[in-house]
């Protein structure tokens, strides 16, 4: 055991944290099974009792609270951030934010007259239900101060902030991005504080899914049938040199692809959950006249142990193997790593609705991807995109290739992904969707 562990087992004890303490005993084991199903909670506010209430055409501005996990470039964040702009931009909403973690969007946020509060994350001490009804309270005061009149949370992260809206006695909205089971997605949290997170679903006067996959998953709990789908759709305005030319060899050049190289591009946080060492593992299995044409670009946080064990991978790796595979801090200008690609992949074992195989079919990327949840709601196999299961690196080497050694598929499936992304839900019918959503709700 490491002194590091030491140290926290030792302030365990001393905290007299014994809930705590043997719950994180059973999770180092493997011995935490899953949470057992709960009752769905039943909500006490009613429309006429959230203040300065109004018809569901009424065009007043809703004043909206919005709840962020965090503040960094990650896919849920960014799509938060994109929807409160033309929420915002339409005068549907009067916004305000408060995050649990700082990070780059809080300028963006700033620099459009929108407030941003960054509040110490309690997330890791709402191990009992005494301290998460602390915390319940804490965010009930700021919702009530803030003098809201609907409470917009983003992610099952954020399942304090639902307990406190209706603690303060405004309505809500939940706009889950998570796809897993219901019953494992909060294993890290003893069973009674998993349990009342888990029944919070039932609190919101909606909770909106991004894919219809991961609406399925809580299907069980929609009693009151406040559940409902709403697509992501892109602000096509980020990239407005997408598929351009001199952009294209601009961003290759300021990369350094050599003419005939292939760049492969894998978007998202380096973590268990996205898997990308499907992908470095792949690039070993490749023959050497396709890795010699192949460069990855890896963008995303490289914190955490995850993250560390690709870099080692990636190390040990001979030379040829290892200069095919770079690895990019998360940017603003993500745009030009698409627009110098030639193919994306995403190798997640769980996701909603990615917001980077969009991005991918906007810059008219073939994909390679796991068929995951909402993704099958994206991309079509055999058109636009080719699929591979998780932890299967020997098939997606197969897979790429097939891509690689192939210009004329990788041009079929280049304009399949644009014409793909021509059909989905626009920028513009999401907002619209979600503004009839708030005003329904404070109605």
């Amino acid at each position: 055991m490491s002194h590091s562990k030491i140290v926290r087992f030792v302030l365990y004890l001393m905290s007299g944290d014994v809930t705590w303490l043997i719950h994180r005993l059973r999770l180092s084991f493997g011995l935490r099974g899953l949470v057992p199903r709960p009752e769905p909670l039943v909500s006490r506010v009613s429309s006429v009792d959230a203040p300065h209430g109004c018809s569901p055409d009424c065009q007043t501005p809703v004043k909206l609270l919005i709840f962020s996990h965090n503040l960094c470039y990650e896919g849920a964040s960014i799509s938060l951030k994109e929807l409160v702009f033309g929420l915002a931009h339409r005068q549907v909403i009067t916004p305000e934010v408060v995050a649990f973690e700082d990070g780059p969007l809080r300028v963006e946020y700033e620099s459009h007259g929108i407030s941003v509060r960054v509040l110490p994350s309690a997330q890791h001490k709402v191990f009992t239900l005494k301290l998460l009804s602390s915390e319940v309270e804490r965010l009930a005061s700021i919702i009530q101060a803030s003098g809201t009149r609907l409470v917009f949370v983003n992610t099952l992260l954020n399942f304090p902030a639902i307990l406190a809206a209706e603690r303060a006695g405004v309505p809500s909205v939940w706009n889950p991005r998570e796809s897993e089971p219901w019953d494992s997605y909060f294993r890290f949290l003893p069973d009674p504080v998993a349990q009342r997170a888990i029944a919070a679903i039932g609190l919101p006067k909606k909770v909106v899914f991004v894919a219809h996959a991961t609406r399925k998953v809580w299907k069980d709990f929609d009693v009151q049938g406040n559940f409902e789908v709403i697509h992501n759709g892109i602000n096509l305005d980020r990239f407005p040199s997408r598929n351009d030319a001199v952009e294209r060899a601009r961003s290759r050049n300021a990369l350094g692809l050599a003419a005939g190289s292939i760049a492969i591009l894998c978007v998202g946080t380096l973590c268990d959950r996205k898997g990308q060492m499907d992908l470095v593992e792949a690039f070993t299995s490749l023959p050497e006249a396709i890795s010699s044409r192949v460069q990855i670009l890896l963008v995303g946080d490289d914190r955490g142990r995850y993250a560390d064990a690709v870099k080692e991978r990636c190390r040990s790796l001979s030379v040829n193997a290892g200069g095919g595979i770079r690895i990019f801090p998360p940017t603003e200008s993500i745009a030009s790593f698409y627009a110098a690609a030639d193919l994306f992949v995403l190798t997640s074992k769980v996701e909603s609705f990615p917001r980077v195989v969009l991005e991918a079919m906007t810059f008219g990327l073939p994909i390679i991807t796991t068929p995951v949840f909402g993704v099958l709601e994206q991309v079509v196999e055999g058109e636009n995109a080719l699929f591979y299961l998780p932890g299967d690196s020997i098939f997606l080497a197969k897979q790429i290739e097939k891509l690689v050694g192939d210009e004329a598929l990788r041009g079929r499936m280049s304009q399949s992904s644009l014409q793909r992304i021509s059909q989905m839900t626009t920028f513009d019918e999401m907002v619209d969707a979600y503004a009839s959503i708030c005003r329904e709700a404070v109605a």
